[in-house]
């Protein structure tokens, strides 16, 4: 089984490197081009369903690859992004000067960090882990789209490659193009 990890297209926000959380931006036209290209490079992992959280960015971002790639597509409320609280439309410059501790812990245990006004990113993690584990299970071997945003990519990344916690903020800061997961019968049976 194979799982395509697929974030979401660029925003405004994306350029200006601000912290997205649930903050509902469209696509930009560059995004969609993003989109385009990526469609093209996912044609052949054979995608057979693209599941996606229940924003305004990932459905967009979902449906223009869902149309190109001639597949269907569904939401699921788990897949939601993280909310960032108070950090929401912060530069990672920013969030460090403001809150130099909380972003010192986000480097070195992130799921210990929970956001002004947010939500918990250990109970977050848990949460999408959950819903990877289920996904996994029910679908059997199609080969599975995942559209989210930076943290629940991440989160979903190490869920999938055994990956450490600790790597949940790099990742999430690298979540830029999608990546394809290859499940092996013993990735596949920790998921079951």
């Amino acid at each position: 089984m194979k799982v395509a990890l697929i974030p979401c297209g660029t925003t405004d926000w994306h350029g200006e490197g601000r912290l997205l959380g649930r903050v509902e931006l469209p696509l930009t036209g560059e995004g969609q081009q993003q989109c385009a290209a990526w469609a093209e490079q996912l044609h052949s992992v054979g995608l057979q369903r693209i599941l996606h959280a229940p924003d305004e960015l990932a459905t967009q971002t979902a449906a223009f690859l869902a149309r190109r790639l001639s597949i269907p597509t569904k939401m699921l409320d788990d897949l939601i992004e993280v909310d960032v609280g108070l950090w929401a439309g912060l530069t990672e410059s920013q969030l460090k000067s403001r809150y130099p501790s909380a972003h010192r812990e986000l480097c070195e245990s992130p799921l210990n960090v929970h956001p002004p006004s947010g939500e918990e990113l250990g109970a977050a993690a848990k949460r999408v882990n959950a819903c990877i584990r289920k996904q996994v299970k029910k679908n059997g071997e199609e080969t599975l789209g995942v559209v989210v945003r930076p943290f629940i990519f991440a989160m979903a990344q190490c869920a999938l490659e055994g990956r450490e916690p600790s790597e949940v903020w790099e990742t999430a800061r690298n979540a830029t193009v999608p990546l394809v997961i290859e499940l092996t019968e013993t990735t596949k049976a920790k998921h079951e």
